[in-house]
Parts: structure tokens; sequence; C-alpha cells
């Protein structure tokens, strides 16, 4: 009687062990999935402000067009340029982690390797939402 009882203390550890990991799942996937939801709607603003140092950049070339030069204006190119480089570099960033994220995959491996997964999926979409927010605040407070 003793080793039926030990065995099914056993299973129930195990099957306890087991849930744990996949909530601990589920609670990362949710949790990657809420930052993407935080950031992708920031998309919108990026285009926005990369048309606006377009434009910044075509009025700095129109009036070295006509004779009106100097080292602030081209300063301000060089700057215009580098932020817009940087709004594309976030886009870029989002668009590929979208393509090369497999939520559906992971949730078919074993807890464990899941749990990795996720984790570095999050890490990831981390640095995405802080690039983002970091060149689209640099955009911002150069266009003022």
């Amino acid at each position: 009687m003793k080793p039926v009882f030990a065995i099914t203390i056993m299973i129930g550890l195990l099957t306890g062990c087991a849930k744990k990991e996949e909530d601990k799942v589920a609670t990362l996937e949710n949790e990657v999935l809420a930052i993407h939801d935080e950031v992708m709607p920031k998309m919108d603003s990026i285009m926005l402000l990369k048309s606006r140092l377009s434009k910044k950049i075509q009025e700095i070339d129109s009036l070295g067009n006509v004779g009106v030069s100097s080292n602030t204006m081209a300063e301000q190119r060089i700057k215009a340029a580098d932020l817009n480089q940087k709004l594309n570099e976030s886009d870029k960033l989002m668009m590929d982690w979208m393509h090369e994220y497999r939520g559906d995959s992971a949730k078919k491996l074993k807890p464990e390797q899941a749990v990795l997964y996720f984790e570095s999926q999050r890490d990831k979409i981390l640095q995405v939402k802080q690039l983002t927010l970091k060149s689209m605040q640099e955009a911002s407070t150069f266009l003022q």
C-alpha cells in the first residue's frame, strides 16, 4: 500500500510542477503580446514623424538650392537624416520581430523550452519598445 501512495504523491507533484510551467508559459506569452500591443500602434506615429523629418530635409535642401546655407542648416539636415534612420530602424525591428515570432509553435514545445523561448521574445520586444520610444522622443524634440 505504501508504494502506491508514494507513486500517487509523486504523480501529483509532477502534475503540479507541469501545471506551474504551463502557467508560466501562458503568463510570459501574454506579457510578450502585451508589449507588442503597446508598441505596434506607435508605428503610425513613426510614419508621421518620418514624413515630417522628410519635409524638414526638403525645406533645408530648398534653402540650399536658392543660395541660403549655413553650418547650422547643414547640422540640422544631418540630424534630421540621422533621426529618420533611427525611426526606420525601429520600424524594421518591429517588422522583423513580427515575422520571426512563432508563439503558436513555441506552445507546442516542452514547457521548459517554451519558457526560454518566450523569455527571449520578451527581451527582443522590449528592445524594440525602447528603441521605438527613444527614436520617437528624439524626433519629436527635434521637430519642435
